[in-house]
């Protein structure tokens, strides 16, 4: 059997993190392959405790960092992580390991490992360029991306064909050894009736409260949606957690409707969110796909996502869900309002996704993918 080391970005459960947990699960499953778990030391355990649930322990926990921010603070994020390059590098060269997979684009200690190892290597990219002048990259790395990228054992993993096309515009280079590979949701089980709430509208969000999120946005339309509509029995539900969290709380209080909005912790499991949730949103600024928004689709709910999604290669335009410039407040607003007068359109499309995700069977192509990748 294969000993395959995952090297995560952080010791949380999102979604980069839960496409990362279902490779090691559905690996170790199938007995293709060892996992060996590589996390960063952190105050958070949410990475841990989901492999716990499945008898994984973590390998090593070290502390490294991640590419972001300018040039100078990438080259002294280099240079902290080479004291976790050389502990990796003793650690599973004893072990014999076959093989590396990365998660995210910006955690280069991973191919950096694989490349020191000199052991192919699986580069699987979450982000997605913006083509403004926030960079998950600086310029001043793009050589070294450029030669990790391009060694002959090395695939990057897209999850869109979009995202694939922005990266080789970031970068100014083809990325030729590659593979697309959609990320399909957990279909989950109906939520229990004695959670259903009824009587109530209520639109939700699930994920990480960042700024990028673009969750301002949201409350700022929501609010406004209320005083247009004060007859409108309505909440919104906001279930995550991040350092945003805060500036989400000020904005509520602002808007004057702490009694409409909700804030949840995080929690793994997130069928009592959906039992209180009609209308799903992700008004997000850029989401290389949005597995979140799948996993609303399959509860049935109506969808209000970004139109800067690798989502819209497999949804329609008013057919399976609105897209939003989020860049355009008003775009978000009166999709809302389109969802809340128009019941008959709400209910069109939230069937209509929900057939559509049925008939693409991503599940079975995801799985037959990373069995592709991991038995090479």
């Amino acid at each position: 059997m294969k000993k395959v080391v995952f090297i995560g970005h952080r010791d949380l459960y999102f979604g980069a993190e839960s496409v990362m947990f279902r490779i090691i699960s559905f690996l170790k499953k199938n007995g293709l392959a060892d996992p060996q778990v590589v996390l960063p030391k952190s105050i958070h355990s949410g990475f841990r405790k989901q492999l716990d649930q499945e008898g994984i322990a973590a390998t090593a926990l070290v502390k490294y960092k991640l590419i972001g921010g300018g040039i100078f603070r990438c080259i002294l994020c280099l240079l902290y992580n080479m004291p976790a390059l050389m502990q990796l590098w003793l650690t599973f060269r004893k072990k014999g390991i076959d093989r590396v997979y990365t998660n995210t684009s910006v955690n280069i200690l991973g191919p950096m490992l694989a490349w020191a190892l000199k052991k192919p290597h699986i580069w699987h990219f979450h982000e997605q360029p913006t083509g403004g002048t926030f960079k998950w990259i600086p310029k001043g790395l793009f050589p070294l991306y450029k030669s990790l990228i391009n060694k002959k054992d090395n695939q990057v993993i897209f999850i869109s064909h979009t995202q694939k096309e922005l990266w080789e515009k970031e970068f100014g280079f083809v990325i030729s050894n590659f593979e697309i590979i959609y990320t399909p949701p957990v279909f989950l089980p109906a939520p229990p009736a004695v959670l259903q709430q009824s009587g109530i509208l209520s639109f939700g969000y699930l994920g990480s409260f960042t700024e990028s999120k673009n969750l301002i946005s949201l409350i700022q339309s929501y609010a406004r949606l209320k005083v247009q509509h004060p007859a409108l029995n309505s909440r919104l539900v906001l279930m995550g957690g991040g350092e945003y969290e805060p500036e989400l709380r000020k904005a509520i209080s602002a808007m004057q409707c702490k009694d409409e909005v909700i804030i949840l912790e995080h929690s793994s499991n997130v069928l009592p969110f959906f039992s209180m949730t009609d209308i799903f949103v992700l008004p997000s600024y850029f989401e290389s796909w949005g597995l979140v928004v799948l996993e609303a689709i399959s509860q049935q709910k109506a969808i209000i996502v970004t139109s800067n999604t690798g989502l819209k290669e497999i949804l329609k335009q008013n057919e399976d869900c609105i897209f939003v410039n989020p860049y355009h407040q008003d775009e978000l607003y009166n999709a809302m309002e389109k969802l809340v007068t128009e019941p008959e359109f709400r209910e069109m499309i939230k069937v209509n996704s929900f057939q559509t995700l049925e008939k693409l069977g991503l599940a079975a192509g995801f799985d037959q993918s990373v069995r592709s990748l991991f038995i090479n």
